[in-house]
């Protein structure tokens, strides 16, 4: 079967892997939509992962199922996450399931980007969605970027009457935009370089917007919170240079959202002194678990966050190589996916 692997350069490819099989209480996926993650154009990131299959938003049909299954049936069409909890260890029950042995060690086979895709038992049990009637595969493919979104919104503790910034506005941004417009937020911006997202933001409920390109990000912040700041700037990029000045727009009391990792080794030097007498919290947000999955599955059905007019771009898996160069663009792109 067709899968896209990535290199330690970060180049991507078509190859031939075999399919995978499935064992007891697993599930065979036949993919229908796999999305491009920011991390996936991440060059530290993918130099990690060189040799293996991309590939963790998406959505397809189940194909086969193996034995023991009960839940789910052949033809059902689900999101699986990528890494699913045991639901039984001290860090589960706190409800912090990225920090579950269990969950870091469990993956989809081989990845997201290939025609079939082995869901293993616990992922199948514990944080698979079936996908309901009125939201299609290339919508349910949002669900873990989605997730990952009402995870940080939630460790922000993010409330109805705030005011929310967000730095960075593709994907991830326009769909934090989105969500806090839906949670009831009182005012919100954006801020970006790039005019096509600058533009999309209001569409996605931004009040204004700053181009950093023209503007220093944290004055613009001022000039759109009349001088005082927001109560959540949620930052996408993981560049500390970027985060350093993000916090300048944080009102007192406030809280800087940290929703990307930087590469290791990576520093920023903060004015400690500004974020104890401001009271700033600093909040770093990483992946999602079953019940931001639920959450974030519910948000779309309902419509209270749309996501189908965040796709600029298709492609067939013979065309991975592009879609990548396509998604590298940022001006005119927006989230590109691959479909099978």
């Amino acid at each position: 079967m067709k899968a896209v692997r990535v290199d330690a350069a970060g180049d991507v490819a078509v190859v031939e892997v075999p399919e995978p099989e499935i064992g007891p209480g697993d599930a065979l996926l036949s993919t229908s939509v796999s999305g491009i993650c920011g991390s996936d154009l991440l060059g530290w990131y993918v130099k990690g992962k060189a040799g293996s299959i991309l590939g963790h938003e998406l959505s397809g049909r189940i194909a086969e199922i193996g034995r023991g299954v009960s839940d789910f049936s052949v033809g059902d069409r689900v999101v699986p996450h990528h890494h699913a909890p045991c639901l039984a260890c001290s860090d589960c029950a706190a409800g912090r399931y990225v920090h579950c042995a269990e969950w870091r060690r469990s993956r989809l086979d081989p990845g997201g980007m290939a025609e079939r895709v082995r869901i293993p038992a616990g992922n199948l049990a514990r944080d698979t969605r079936k996908i309901p009637d009125g939201v299609s595969d290339e919508e349910a493919s949002f669900v873990e970027p989605l997730a990952t979104v009402v995870k940080a919104l939630r460790r922000a503790r993010f409330a109805a009457g705030q005011s929310v910034l967000v730095v960075g506005l593709g994907t991830t941004g326009q769909l934090a935009l989105r969500l806090a417009r839906a949670s009831g937020a009182s005012a919100a911006a954006g801020a970006d370089l790039v005019p096509s997202r600058l533009a999309l933001a209001r569409q996605s409920g931004a009040d204004g917007v700053i181009d950093v390109g023209s503007e220093p990000l944290a004055a613009g912040a001022k000039r759109h919170s009349g001088g005082r700041g927001f109560d959540l700037v949620f930052v996408c990029p993981g560049k500390p240079e970027v985060i350093l000045e993000a916090a300048e727009a944080v009102a007192p009391g406030g809280t800087l959202l940290v929703f990307t990792m930087a590469a290791p080794g990576e520093r920023w030097s903060a004015d400690l002194n500004g974020l104890y007498f401001r009271e700033i919290s600093v909040v770093p947000s990483y992946s999602c678990g079953p019940d931001d999955t639920r959450a974030a599955l519910e948000a779309i059905a309902s419509r209270r966050v749309a996501v189908a007019d965040l796709v600029s771009h298709r492609f067939g898996i013979d065309a991975a190589p592009e879609a990548f160069a396509r998604a590298r663009r940022a001006d005119g792109s927006m989230k590109v996916v691959i479909a099978f």
